[in-house]
């Protein structure tokens, strides 16, 4: 439904609904061209409603916090049907697993975060980034000037009645009143401009810095070196790789020298080697017998530890052989003892005995078979002469045992003696051989050490050098770039109107809605903005320090209103929303009666600019059907 004249351009809104998970929904349906009220009691939803409009526009809040708990324990989603320069979108939000942080349009999914790079450019708008803070060149870097900062300049929620947005930095107030005045790209530009070559600058001045202490760091580093490891002193990379070649033809030599003494060496003990592959200073007979001394020590080594062995073991069953002589003595001494105990138990079928009953006095009760202690003697002492016999011949082996294993340890004694004196002939013989060459083989090892050592402190060096090369490159290229950014022309003047008459034609867009309220609930002053800073100004002085608390409503009450003539009395940059929301706004501190002329003014500017305004409201509507459309809300919901 379209009321008077119907620009395409811009944002309309032309249904809202709250979907619950059964699948049933509240159904909320807007025109253009006129005045929408949600008109409801406390708690019915009309705000709400307004905040289902801004979460579906890409709010990155959790339901929850966006929305309330109501909505998000009532409802599973919701959706808002709109134009964006007459093309239809539906925009869905779900809390559904998987579904949070992103924003459904036309059934294609998209994250919060992308939803405005999305907006922008199906807007037309221009999707620029600002520097953080009012001064691009102390600015710490970008942000993007994204929808949502446009979008609370044109949703008067509660929270912003007194401020053109709530929360709002200087720096981003500044960038959306020029986005909506069409001269953003300029001034982004410019100062993004400022901004790069600030950051430039910076770098600069951070390459210099590095760049003395590297040049005078350099010089120090290289000295201590070259001097530690008595090199020539060097200055640049070139110098280096010469010394590099001094050092390394140096170690060449002396190497070539080492190997020319081996060599004499080898020809020098050739006639006492039977095979010339032999070191020098090698005595074969001294070897052959230092190898049969070693083998032989190898033997008798062997052989003391295997009697060692083998006395052990004897010297075990000895023991073992004592202990049972001294088991049977035990024993014989224990036959009249244990003769006299009777038994009351048969140890076959487990009877009672009576050893009271008769029996002869020289036979077993038991089983009445003679019985004579002197057998019993006889058989134990049996038993103990033949293991003293046995123990007799152990000890016998033990001692044969203990002479073999004294012998085998005086000849492994001797054979050690023996393998040393040979060690120390075969070491005499080749000292004797080599002495000529030790004093020259030392020396030239020492010469190669050094100069092996002289070699590793070149990567050091040259690892400075390139630092310092680094800096040196790192602060010319940061000059470059300070040099271009500081040569680039100015940016082509803007097309279009200047920003000075489009800031002089949004200000009487101003004060041509606060005419009728003049002497009544605003002041006998007028609005002007200037262009250099966008600050707006009642009179001579800035607006807040100019207006009070029922001045300052009207006066962004004035503020949204000339936003809706953004096409009319500008042109294609300006960004033209084509939508406003009001919330609540009889209940700002101002009397009704101007609130209710205020959305009247409203109702014919939408109508003549074929924009979109809805607010709500409590009070009574006192409505007009060609400006106005009153949707009443059906529910009213417990107090949370």
């Amino acid at each position: 439904m379209t009321h008077g004249t119907s620009l395409e351009r811009g944002l309309r809104i032309s249904k809202v609904r709250l979907i619950r998970g059964g699948g049933e929904f509240d159904a909320y349906d807007f025109a253009s061209g006129m005045l929408n009220i949600l008109h409801g009691v406390r708690n019915s939803s009309k705000t709400t409603t307004l905040r289902v409009i801004d979460y579906c526009l890409g709010d990155r809040d959790n339901v929850t916090k966006a929305l309330g708990a109501a909505v998000a324990d009532g409802y599973a989603a919701v959706t808002t049907e709109l134009r964006i320069d007459g093309q239809p979108y539906e925009l869905s939000r779900s809390w559904a697993h998987g579904s949070m942080g992103k924003v459904t349009i036309n059934n294609e999914e998209i994250t919060a975060t992308e939803f405005s790079d999305w907006i922008l450019e199906v807007l037309g708008w221009p999707n620029v980034h600002i520097p953080l803070g009012l001064n691009p060149a102390t600015a710490p870097g970008l942000t993007p000037l994204s929808f949502r900062n446009t979008l609370r300049h044109i949703h008067r929620n509660e929270k912003s009645w007194i401020s053109f947005a709530n929360k709002e930095h200087e720096y981003v107030r500044r960038a959306v009143t020029s986005q909506l005045l069409g001269f953003v790209r300029p001034r982004a530009t410019d100062a993004r401009g400022q901004f790069d070559l600030a950051q430039a600058t910076r770098s600069l001045n951070e390459a210099e810095a590095v760049d003395r202490e590297v040049q005078q760091s350099t010089g120090q580093a290289v000295s201590a070196i070259c001097d530690s490891m008595q090199l020539p002193s060097t200055r640049s990379m070139a110098q280096v790789a010469e010394a590099r070649r001094t050092v390394t033809a140096a170690l060449e030599a002396a190497r070539r020298r080492k190997q020319e003494l081996t060599m004499q060496i080898q020809s020098t003990t050739h006639e006492e080697r039977a095979d010339t592959n032999l070191p020098a200073g090698y005595d074969a007979s001294l070897t052959t017998r230092y190898a049969g001394i070693t083998r032989d020590l190898k033997l008798a080594t062997d052989n003391v530890a295997a009697l060692e062995q083998l006395h052990e073991e004897h010297s075990r069953s000895a023991e073992t052989v004592r202990g049972e002589i001294g088991r049977m003595e035990r024993l014989s001494a224990s036959v009249g003892i244990f003769g006299s105990l009777p038994v009351r138990l048969c140890p076959a079928c487990e009877q009672d005995i009576d050893p009271a009953r008769y029996h002869a006095h020289d036979s077993c009760y038991v089983c009445y078979q003679p019985v004579n202690e002197d057998q019993r003697q006889r058989r134990a002492q049996v038993e103990i002469r033949s293991l003293k016999s046995e123990l007799t011949d152990l000890d016998d082996v033990v001692t044969r045992t203990l002479a073999d294993l004294s012998a085998a340890r005086t000849l492994q004694e001797e054979f050690q003696g023996n393998q040393a004196d040979l060690a120390q002939q075969l070491n005499d013989k080749r000292a004797a051989q080599l002495a000529p060459f030790v004093t020259a083989l030392e020396e030239l090892a020492a010469q190669i050490a050094r100069l092996e050592h002289k070699l590793t402190a070149f990567p050091a060096i040259e690892a400075i050098f390139q630092r310092r090369d680094q800096a040196r490159a790192a602060l010319t290229a940061a000059q470059q770039v300070v040099n271009e950014l500081g040569s680039e022309p100015a940016p082509p003047a803007h097309a279009g109107a200047s920003p000075v008459v489009r800031c002089s034609a949004f200000a009487d867009r101003m004060n041509k809605f606060l005419e009728e309220f003049r002497g009544d609930a605003w002041l006998d002053r007028d609005v002007s903005i200037r262009h250099s800073d966008l600050t707006f100004y009642v009179g001579t002085r800035p607006w807040d320090q100019a207006l009070g608390a029922e001045a300052t409503v009207l006066f962004f009450l004035a503020y949204s209103y000339a936003t809706l003539f953004l096409d009319r009395d500008l042109d294609k940059e300006c960004a033209f929303p084509g939508l406003l929301l009001l919330d609540n706004p009889y209940q700002q501190g101002i009397d009704e009666n101007v609130v209710r002329r205020v959305l009247h003014k409203l109702a014919q500017a939408a109508r003549d600019t074929g924009t979109q305004v809805i607010s709500t409201q409590a009070h009574p509507p006192h409505a007009d059907s060609k400006t106005t459309r009153v949707i009443p809300m059906p529910r009213v919901y417990a107090a949370p």
